[in-house]
């Protein structure tokens, strides 16, 4: 049991190309946290606005949000190698040129500006490479595995690079931040050049905005694929509570910043024991259903995270949440990268990034504004009741998905009984994949 729930590593093992991506990732993940930091810790100590902290946030965001888009596009056309190498040599000298403005008698908030935009383009790019190249770094039975590594690296870097970075900013300074995230980045460009040749198997030559209205079109028209992505939007759209936990920490648990610090913290600990016991991730014969049943599970545990009334029990539940949410990205991600041809890989992932970084905003926004209207504990019971309704409605309806396995073109047992003539069962369609 103990061997069944243990993370699958053997992608480290058997894969030195994943290796060198996956350190390569960790030390970008981690190079961006204390860049999460240091921006605006510099520009509010320039400026003692909040407003230039938020518009700098923003024009980082904007700009990784088209670098996911552009990326993908990029990625299927040229080799995703070169393109990551590129990416992170930009990404890199942006790091560079933010240490030496910092080191400036008066820093210039003009090229915070530019240089936040710059690396959130950058940053994008680089993401979607990665998405799509991994596929071809290893075995198609061990992508669930890669996923469940990489989220293990995004959950570790949101929890350690904003207080590491918060560290260097106190001991030496927010230049030395940025040298050392610029230091790291550049490092992993040794890496990344050990990587082989990662051509897309079909270039698409077509028009940017021609190729990703291509790219819409097979994740509109695919059963599984097209589910996900409907499923991943609810997902991140759910993913606005946060913003009501200032407010039902002090009003429902009577409680103050420690309390919210915990509440923060408790769904990336339980998404970091998600993925280090997601061993048996890999060889559940339903993957699709799983997904599901997570889904479903993760906004029931929401809804109930509104009637708590003690911390201990708020907590345990934001922990149980973050547990589940981990499953049903781990095995999101599987599916994703198993149902998608090499030739739509850029895209689709960077629909998927696009997706991630825009529901989340849109749901902050749906959180915020129902809070106004409803007590903190009452918005989130309204908010985690509808998800978790529409969810089910979802798992009722798409039938594509719950079949889904991790190998495309079969479907998950049990089978349908079997026709007593030769040929296919009435009512079969050709390819299961398509709708």
């Amino acid at each position: 049991m103990l061997r069944r729930l243990a993370m699958d590593i053997s992608p480290l093992r058997s894969s030195r190309p994943f290796r060198n991506v996956f350190i390569a990732r960790t030390v970008s993940v981690f190079g961006i946290g204390m860049l999460m930091v240091a921006l605006p810790v510099q520009v509010y100590d320039m400026t003692d606005s909040t407003v230039h902290v938020g518009a700098v946030a923003a024009s980082s965001g904007f700009a990784l949000l088209v670098g996911f888009l552009w990326g993908g596009v990029l990625a299927d056309r040229y080799d995703r190698r070169t393109l990551m190498l590129r990416a992170r040599t930009a990404a890199g000298i942006g790091f560079v040129l933010l240490t030496l403005n910092a080191f400036l008698p008066s820093p210039s908030l003009a090229a915070l500006y530019v240089l936040a935009a710059w690396d959130g383009l950058a940053t994008g790019i680089s993401v979607t490479a990665l998405l799509a190249a991994t596929p071809a770094l290893v075995k198609p039975d061990k992508l669930v595995a890669a996923g469940a590594l990489n989220a293990l690296t995004v959950r570790l870097g949101s929890m350690l690079s904003p207080a590491l970075g918060g560290m260097v900013i106190s001991a030496v300074g927010v230049g030395w931040n940025y040298a050392a995230a610029a230091a790291g980045t550049l490092a992993t460009l040794f890496l990344l050049t050990g990587l082989p040749s990662l051509k897309p198997e079909a270039e698409t030559h077509e028009k940017p905005l021609k190729a990703l209205a291509s790219g819409f079109r097979f994740v509109s028209t695919h059963r599984v694929v097209g589910s996900l992505m409907l499923l991943g939007l609810l997902f991140m759209v759910a993913g606005g509570i946060p913003v009501l936990l200032p407010a039902f920490a002090a009003l429902s648990l009577d409680g103050g910043p420690t309390t919210i610090g915990f509440l923060y913290t408790a769904p990336a600990c339980g998404a970091v024991l998600a993925s280090v016991t997601s061993g048996w991730a890999s060889t559940v014969r339903a993957p699709g259903r799983v997904l599901l049943v997570a889904s479903v599970a993760g906004f029931v545990t929401l809804a109930l995270l509104g009637l708590a009334r003690h911390p201990v029990l708020a907590v345990a539940i934001l922990f149980l949440y973050g547990f589940v949410a981990s499953i049903e990205e781990i095995l999101r991600y599987g599916l994703i990268q198993s149902h998608t041809p090499d030739a739509y890989l850029g895209r689709v992932n960077a629909l998927w990034s696009a997706q991630e970084t825009g529901g989340e905003a849109v749901g902050s926004l749906g959180a915020g504004a129902l809070g106004r209207y409803l007590a903190p504990g009452a918005a989130i019971v309204v908010y985690g009741t509808v998800s978790a309704v529409l969810a089910l409605a979802l798992a009722l309806s798409l039938a594509g998905l719950r079949g889904a396995t991790l190998e495309p073109g079969q479907a998950a047992a049990p089978d349908p009984a079997p026709d007593p003539e030769p040929g296919p069962a009435p009512g079969a369609e050709p390819d299961p994949e398509r709708a």
